[in-house]
């Protein structure tokens, strides 16, 4: 039990009156460390900012820059209401928003999408790993589509907010009862002496389109219900991923020996297809009657794709029987090289049916897919050597993969295909004219190197250059594909 405390000397009427002094100071429990707690909502002048800056981007305009500057415009909101700014999400942002500064598409439109998300967590945890701040981006875009529908429900809806009694909410009412009466009694007298006044009435008179307005109101409306949970400051924990273990049935009665024996059979069966392979595609061996190079490519192109892919289960799958016999890991690193060499094979078919019928964005991607099966292939085998963990794996594969997208994103596919198919002897025309604008610079090249080129369908998109836009819908490769047209001397169009 404390004893009271008793200083010599005090009167005691002080003694009485100083009871406050031992009171304990109410003030606000103590949060966890490294917790944040943070209830707020969006910050509302920011909010309506951006809705404002939405309508004059995107109203009845079509998108381009546009994306661009209003997702950095939402980051500088988000940091604003924060008190935060670190340069390197704002890094990371503009990264995300070059493939759409470069030509808007759903893949350019992905990368902005997921770079505001990563830079939005990173702007509010700066101090977090790379991994911390990925894990929560997941989390944070798993409970977006609940954070979008929850302004709709009854109980948790804005309209629940305002009716609930606060300060702000009493403020309000107060001043709509001291307004209320003044302001409806001048539309009324201004009604009247609008009707006794024409000058005064031809003055005010306003041309409303009631359902543009309606229109215009429900994009404001949508767009707020969009960006305020970008703009609020509360993060979800991160998201966390357990291994789960495979029953029995799922590892196909996988064993030290079963694993051996398989490796085995084959290396054998792939060592025969890449015996065969090489002999027909570089050493020019005939093949079976009846049977052209190009339908022999188109057969085995996709089906040998497939068993690449296969063959990288399966050597993930054999992993953990390395050290059950020492023959399992050079059978294995054999069989992961030869599935490389299978790769090579799909694309050197895939490359003669090419050359056979032309090229298409179908055929190109297969050609870019199988490349990053064999490398892919390759990381499996430095894996095996090094002895890394699944976690290497995955992380070195998805930054190859989205490496690769995130370059294919700057590329011109529909230029490449379309030089490629116009320097064919009888090109597909149908399919050249339905690539587009883009690939206008690839007809001005094919029309230069052989005047009598012809694309007799008719109406051609290929014919015209992109059309110049405005800043919204700016666009680099439309802008510099247009640049070039514009820079050559046009040959004279098909009749």
């Amino acid at each position: 039990m404390t004893k009271p405390l008793l200083i010599p000397g005090l009167p005691r009427s002080l003694a009485r009156d100083g009871w406050w002094l031992d009171a304990p100071v109410a003030g606000p429990p103590d949060a966890p460390k490294g917790e944040a707690r943070s209830t707020r909502g969006p910050h509302w002048a920011g909010l309506a900012s951006l809705v404002a800056l939405a309508d004059l981007l995107f109203w009845h305009h079509a998108p381009g820059l546009s994306l661009a500057l209003f997702a950095l415009a939402i980051l500088g909101v988000a940091a604003a209401g924060s008190g935060r700014l670190s340069a390197r999400p704002v890094v990371l942002l503009a990264l995300a928003a070059a493939p759409v500064v470069e030509h808007l598409q759903a893949l350019s439109l992905a990368f902005l999408a997921l770079g505001l998300a990563v830079a939005l967590v990173w702007l509010r945890r700066p101090e977090a790993g790379m991994a911390d701040i990925m894990a929560v981006t997941a989390a944070w875009l798993r409970r977006l589509p609940g954070h979008w529908l929850a302004p709709l429900a009854p109980r948790a809806g804005v309209l629940a907010q305002i009716a609930r009694p606060s300060s702000a909410g009493q403020s309000a009412r107060k001043a709509l009862r001291d307004w209320a009466f003044p302001l409806a009694g001048s539309l009324v007298f201004l009604g009247l002496l609008m009707q006794a006044n024409p000058v005064l009435a031809r003055g005010l008179a306003i041309d409303l389109d009631v359902w543009a307005l309606a229109a215009r109101l429900l994009f404001w409306a949508g767009v707020a219900l969009l960006l305020a949970p970008f703009l609020a400051s509360d993060l979800p924990e991160p998201l966390q991923l357990s291994p789960v273990a495979l029953p029995r049935a799922a590892r196909l009665g996988l064993n030290p020996r079963s694993v051996l024996r398989a490796l085995v059979l084959f290396n054998a069966l792939i060592a025969l297809q890449s015996v065969t392979d090489l002999s027909i595609l570089v050493f020019g061996v005939a093949l079976p009657e009846g049977m052209s190079l190009a339908e022999y490519a188109h057969r085995g192109a996709y089906p040998l794709l497939a068993t690449a892919l296969l063959a990288g289960a399966f050597a993930l799958a054999a992993r953990p029987f390395l050290q059950e016999h020492r023959a399992i890991r050079p059978l294995l690193l054999v069989w992961l090289a030869q599935n490389m060499v299978l790769c090579g094979a799909a694309m050197l078919r895939l490359e003669h049916y090419i050359e056979a019928f032309g090229l298409t964005y179908l055929r190109l991607y297969a050609l870019i897919w199988m490349g990053l099966v064999a490398i892919g292939l390759g990381l499996v085998a430095v894996q095996v050597l090094r002895g890394r963990s699944a976690a290497w794996l995955l992380t070195r594969s998805s930054a190859l993969g989205l490496g690769t997208l995130y370059l294919c994103a700057f590329v011109n596919f529909a230029q490449i295909i379309a030089a490629q198919n116009l320097a064919r002897p009888a090109p597909d025309t149908g399919y050249i004219c339905a690539l587009g604008p883009m690939a206008h610079g690839a007809l001005l090249d094919a029309m230069r190197a052989n005047p009598g080129l012809r694309i007799e369908t008719r109406p051609c998109a290929l014919w015209f250059p992109p059309d110049a836009p405005g800043w919204r819908e700016w666009g680099f490769r439309s802008w510099r594909v247009a640049r070039y047209s514009a820079a050559m001397e046009t040959p004279e169009r098909a009749e």
